[in-house]
């Protein structure tokens, strides 16, 4: 059985009788039943005699001429969207693309890796710093957070992230 969605898609063909038999037994079936649907064949029905008795449209001999004239015109007085970019030929977009997306690649890999300055100390002189603080401070069994006075912000810290 055949639904009112299927009805209505297939309403003007069914109008102009250009269905397959089977599905238009059917619609005309749903038709029978569905109020709607019927309603709706009527309203496209009244349409579509209205308009076929209005004169049709015909074009100025020479309106196709135009037209496409037009259409040239508008063409050409166009700018490209990216400026230069928009005069490159078939091939040449992609790859001045590629290579600006390469160049933006690479330039994110050499920033990524140059070195970092603090205190006028590479970041790697830093850690090498930091290191051998680590070492002193290990082979003297010193903890400098050790006399921290009590109640500063630093003893605070020490004791949240220690969980005393």
């Amino acid at each position: 059985m055949i639904n009112c969605k299927k009805v209505k898609k297939s309403l003007l063909s069914f109008l102009e009788y250009e269905l397959p038999e089977e599905q238009r037994i059917q619609m005309e079936k749903h038709l029978k039943i569905c109020p709607r649907c019927s309603h709706l064949l009527e309203e496209f029905s009244q349409l579509w005699k209205t308009l076929e008795h209005r004169d049709k449209i015909q074009p100025s001999p020479y309106f196709w001429t135009r037209l496409k004239q037009r259409t040239i015109e508008y063409e050409e007085g166009r700018k490209p969207v990216l400026g230069w970019l928009g005069g490159l030929v078939g091939w040449a977009r992609p790859a001045v693309a590629v290579a600006a997306l390469l160049f933006c690649i690479f330039l994110g890999y050499s920033l990524g890796n140059f070195p970092q300055s603090v205190n006028g100390q590479t970041a790697y002189q830093a850690d090498e710093r930091t290191v051998a603080l680590e070492q002193l401070f290990d082979s003297y069994n010193l903890d400098p957070l050790v006399d921290l006075p009590t109640g500063s912000i630093e003893a605070t810290y020490l004791d949240v992230i220690s969980g005393d």
